[in-house]
């Protein structure tokens, strides 16, 4: 919980806890998700071949990941693109549970009650353990602090204790995760003669000439193909085409801009804005109550302004007022309010005694009422400025701040804004060595301040902002003209001649999957794609007008794939492109081999096809691409095994039909001890082990993604 508006990032646990929240492979309490996991809430969000994931189960993890995304960013509204990633970061974090659960069952891998004593307080202690008893001072690890930590753990509050114990789950079970690993990449074995092949691969280097006739020099009008050749194409070649359940959608979007009626009466509006702004008595409350941006209390360091009211704003006095000007697609009326000398930064450590229905209270279950935590910050702050170095402890023991018993308070240094406003401007406008109280709406705070930067010139800016945007009678206009499209799509039965005959844009978006989240031109098609994958929606079905704010959408599903390998229809196109290059390589390589049985050698081939002589020097096993033609492993991998002064047979390339000669080759002797290449080659295997395990369990798990029922 981000205990003051937009206090950095917590040090400690809370750091450890926020970040493996958004970034956990297999978190989680592993032992809850057993085989009646979901059930009970009946609400089917997918399912992990007989295990289901319910809804309010993906729901409560969403919530925790979005809270963790608040914490990390500072922000508190992500879009909807930031929210579309959280819910797939939580649908790949479930998957991948369920899956390594039932494999670690299977296998029987546990952590027991003293090696998870040993991995929080044993002599090499977990990073994460670490990091949150390092003192901040001294950057030194304290063990002691971790016993005393445990030790007391009964006696503090439940949000740090429940923390701890997330922090405990989070060890248990990346140690569960590193065992199944280690079992793995144990079983990994790399055998003599592999080693050796891989030796000869890499240290093996030949020297050759070749001729090359390109596909292209033959027209395809010149190719004459039968229903046999793409048959026989399309059998041999289908495994490449498989593909997944994906839809193309035919669309046309039409914003909805603002005239220069709109754009005139939003100007005018703010003119006259302009005019009550310097009688308007308490300028927040009217810069909240009438302009489209909340008001700014920040004060800003000079350039720190746009550029426009940069200079004027540090050179003018307080009340001067500019504008309207335009930017970021809105009018802009901005006054000098204030002028100040203060820190740019500071350092302050804090107690924090919340209440009931604070914003503290929304993950901590706080019961104590407003007057009794207003009781209890007056009599701390009379300890505290008793004796102030009494203040480090009383903030691990008493603050209801989760990172207290971590950092004892220490808020480390700041920048001047960073907080919620009645803790900045305490802060800022204290003395190095003040300890005062000060309520916000996470409760009361007994402020040590304890440091400051040198004061500097800062100006606060009051800005009222009207955002440039159509009118209710411009929308009313717009959706008016696009029913009537919508009626005449539906009376042609045709999408794009109707968009043609009314001048809109035309669009097109192929292998629409069903979690995508855009269209080309459309950031927020989440509702559009959820319509085309509704069980309702066939094949030819146009979409109802979806209004999308600034634009309104008319979609029409042009093609349903099915996931497998496609019918020949589909992929008629590409697979006659294979067959058409099938057949120019018969063509060529059966002159080749004339030429070459009727001249004997690779120079007189050369000169009766008229064509050019290439060479290609050092080449071994691992080279990727031929000088002049790119990419071709086929003719590479030939020259490699070819013997000297032999001309090879007709070679089908990627890009041309190849006829090489070895001219040199380099052997290399094995060397009798092939540790270093069989521990080479077996760490290449072990890198890939935490990567592809689960990507092995997904491909032949039973996965059902049921979220365009929700989202």
């Amino acid at each position: 919980m981000a205990v003051i508006g937009k206090i950095r990032s917590y040090s400690g646990l809370l750091i450890a806890i926020v970040g493996f929240g958004l970034a956990a492979f297999v978190l989680g309490d592993l032992f809850q998700y057993g085989p009646q996991r979901g059930i009970r809430h009946g609400m089917e969000i997918g399912k992990v071949s007989n295990t289901p994931i319910s809804f309010p189960e993906f729901d409560e993890r969403f919530n925790q990941h979005l809270e963790s995304w608040k914490q990390q960013t500072g922000e508190s509204s992500p879009d909807s693109r930031q929210l579309f990633r959280i819910r797939q970061r939580v649908w790949d974090e479930l998957i991948s549970e369920i899956l390594l659960e039932k494999e670690l069952e299977k296998i029987g891998i546990d952590v027991t009650a003293d090696e998870l004593f040993d991995l929080v307080a044993g002599s090499d202690p977990h990073p994460f353990i670490v990091q949150s008893f390092t003192d901040p001072q001294t950057g030194q690890f304290e063990p002691q602090d971790v016993r005393n930590f445990i030790q007391n753990i009964d006696m503090m509050d439940p949000s740090t204790r429940n923390q701890w114990l997330m922090l405990e789950q989070y060890i248990k079970n990346e140690r569960k995760e590193e065992k199944y690993h280690n079992l793995i990449k144990k079983s990994l074995f790399v055998p003599g003669i592999l080693a050796e092949l891989d030796y000869k691969n890499k240290n093996t280097f030949a020297d050759f000439r070749f001729i090359a006739k390109r596909y292209n020099t033959i027209s395809d009008e010149d190719v004459k193909l039968s229903s046999a050749d793409i048959q026989n194409a399309y059998n041999k070649n289908k495994h490449l085409f498989r593909q997944e359940h994906t839809r193309d959608l035919d669309y046309v979007v039409v914003p909805v801009l603002p005239t220069e009626e709109d754009r005139h009466e939003i100007k005018t509006a703010i003119l006259q804005l302009k005019e009550e702004l310097p009688t308007a008595g308490d300028v927040e409350r009217f810069i909240n109550a009438v302009s489209d941006e909340r008001f700014d209390s920040r004060y800003y360091s000079r350039g720190n302004l746009p550029d426009r009211i940069d200079s004027l704003m540090f050179n003018s006095p307080a009340g001067t007022i500019y504008g309207p000007y335009e930017q970021d697609n809105a009018f802009i009326v901005a006054m000098l309010s204030d002028i100040q000398f203060r820190p740019d930064s500071m350092r302050a450590s804090h107690i924090l005694i919340s209440y009931a229905g604070s914003m503290a209270d929304q993950q901590q279950q706080i019961t104590r009422h407003r007057q009794q935590a207003e009781q209890k910050a007056d009599s701390l702050l009379n300890v505290v400025k008793e004796n102030p170095d009494k203040f480090p402890q009383l903030a691990s023991q008493l603050s209801d701040d989760p990172s207290a018993p971590f950092n004892q308070g220490d808020l480390e240094w700041f920048q001047d804004g960073d907080m919620v406003p009645e803790f900045n401007e305490a802060v800022a406008g204290g003395n190095v060595g003040d300890i005062i109280n000060v309520e916000t709406q996470y409760g009361y705070h007994i402020i040590h301040i304890t440091d400051h930067s040198p004061a500097e010139k800062k100006v606060q800016v009051a800005k009222i902002k009207r955002n440039i945007q159509p009118s209710s009678q411009t929308y009313r206009k717009v959706f008016a003209e696009v029913s009537e499209f919508a009626a005449l799509v539906r009376k042609k039965n045709d999408l794009e001649s109707a968009t043609k005959e009314k001048g809109y844009s035309f669009r097109q978006a192929t292998h629409v999957g069903k979690m995508d989240n855009s269209l080309p031109g459309v950031e927020k098609a989440r509702e559009i794609i959820r319509w085309a994958y509704d069980e309702n929606t066939n094949e030819g079905s146009t979409s109802q007008i979806f209004d999308l704010e600034d634009k309104f959408v008319l979609a029409k599903v042009k093609k349903i794939r099915q996931e497998g390998i496609p019918p020949l229809d589909d992929i008629e196109d590409q697979i006659k492109e294979i067959a058409i290059k099938d057949k120019k390589f018969e063509l060529i390589a059966n002159k080749l081999n004339e030429a070459i049985i009727e001249n004997k050698s690779l120079d007189k081939t050369a000169e009766k096809l008229d064509l050019e002589m290439h060479s290609a020097d050092n080449i071994n096993f691992l080279t990727t691409n031929l000088p002049d033609f790119g990419r071709e492993p086929e003719v590479i991998g030939k020259a490699t095994k070819l013997e000297k002064n032999l001309i090879s047979n007709p070679i089908k390339g990627n890009n041309a039909v190849f006829v090489i000669e070895v001219i040199s080759r380099t052997e290399t002797i094995v060397p009798d001890d092939l540790t270093d290449a069989k521990r080479q080659l077996q760490n290449n295997l072990i890198n890939r082990v935490t990567r592809e395990t689960i990507e092995a369990l997904k491909k032949n798990a039973d996965i059902k993604d049921n979220r365009t029922m929700f989202y």
